[in-house]
């Protein structure tokens, strides 16, 4: 295992299960042993390694790449080199499973799409279970597997560079805009990560994509887009399992949208405050924006992942009343960005909605949508987007 993340751990603790001998490393190896599903595996009999220590490489028959880890990273390339095969944690538990699954991809939507998917099956009296990417390692389905089940798969650019088996009986990419290029080299690199998933299909006629995919992608039957895409693609996708229309309209009434996406949180004296945190990217924030009424005070910030911010110069014209930066990322959106807008900076999210409370007095509202990864302050974005719920409901 290199790399001991939630995906790597459901995935040796499976393979505990079937009396392999385990190996894992990983750079915080000292700080995960703490930790109770670390004991655990621990004490099944996991040998767990750090960066610095040598490895028991002429011992291993494969290894399992976490998909935070990139494959150009130098203990990847040594095993490669070594003749061994390095796959990830999604492709390891598909060589293993017989159900029938479909995969969702794309910059922003994946998880709420995955969820209607989902959703619409279960809704219509089939089996069916959200995985991946979304929150659930497909490795932790293994232990649970029933053949019957279908398998909706979120997946990440990550998970898909070290896909390879032709396991989807559907495929969709939502949309690809720019994200993560402090780990791509280009967006060129980020696109054919994202292409990954046509690769896997079963059968490239059930491989659909949004308009502004198709533009990169020039592949796929192109989605409606007279109505919300992730919607049409959950739509799609239900239909491969003969879900009608109707049946799948019933079942969007009563879907819920998953939390930290524009999410209302309190109000006090005129100003409404936002939960946005899911918004990771650039492009993200401008749908946020775009789908409140303003003004808007604007909390940016975390861990930066390498894109420009000037396209929200434009995009915020007439809409954003000020911004407010916290975290890394908050010197470079200062030089992109001060000059366009009311700025200040805070070193945290608490500052940050202290700052943001002050200047929405007189009824703009407070968004919290940073366009950044959290991993500078926070656990992931999940955490951040809960603090940020408790701060406010601790301030009104």
């Amino acid at each position: 295992m290199i790399g001991l993340g939630i995906s790597g751990r459901a995935a040796a603790d499976w393979l505990l299960s079937q009396n392999f001998c385990v190996f894992a490393v990983d750079k915080k190896a000292s700080d995960l042993r703490a930790l109770p599903p670390v004991s655990s595996l621990l004490e099944k009999g996991l040998v767990l390694f750090s960066e610095e220590e040598p490895l028991p490489l002429a011992s291993i028959s494969f290894a399992i790449l976490s998909p935070g880890i990139s494959l150009r990273h130098p203990l990847v390339q040594t095993v490669l080199s070594l003749g061994i095969e390095v796959i990830g944690e999604v492709e390891f538990a598909l060589r293993h499973l017989r159900n029938r699954c479909v995969g969702i991809t794309g910059t922003n939507g994946k998880t709420t799409t995955t969820l209607l998917t989902a959703h619409l099956l279960q809704s219509s009296g089939l089996a069916a279970r959200a995985v991946g990417n979304v929150g659930v390692p497909l490795s932790s389905y293994l232990s649970e597997a029933k053949e019957d089940e279908i398998l909706v798969l979120e997946l990440s650019s990550f998970q898909l560079e070290t896909m390879q088996t032709r396991s989807l009986m559907g495929a969709v990419i939502l949309n690809i805009t720019p994200d993560h290029l402090d780990r791509y080299d280009s967006m060129q690199s980020y696109i054919d990560a994202k292409m990954r998933i046509a690769s896997c299909l079963i059968d490239e006629d059930h491989f659909f994509v949004s308009a502004q995919a198709y533009s990169l992608t020039k592949r796929g039957h192109i989605l409606d887009s007279s109505s919300s895409e992730n919607v049409q693609a959950a739509f799609r996708l239900a239909s491969l399992f003969d879900v009608s229309s109707s049946q799948c309209m019933q079942a969007l009434s009563t879907f819920k949208k998953p939390p930290h996406r524009i999410e209302w949180v309190a109000e006090k004296n005129g100003s409404v405050y936002y939960n946005d945190s899911k918004a990771t990217n650039v492009e993200a924030v401008i749908h946020a924006v775009n789908s409140l009424p303003g003004p808007l005070v604007l909390l940016i910030g975390g861990l930066d992942k390498g894109a420009p911010y000037t396209p929200w110069i434009d995009s915020f014209r007439g809409k954003v009343k000020m911004l407010v930066a916290f975290g890394q990322a908050a010197f470079t959106m200062e030089s992109e960005l001060a000059s366009a807008f009311p700025f200040c900076r805070a070193a945290t999210l608490a500052e940050a909605l202290q700052i943001a409370s002050t200047h929405a007095a007189g009824g703009a509202s407070v968004l919290l949508s940073p366009g950044c990864s959290s991993y500078d302050q926070f656990r992931n974005y999940e955490h951040r987007g809960d603090e940020f719920k408790r701060l406010v409901r601790e301030m009104v």
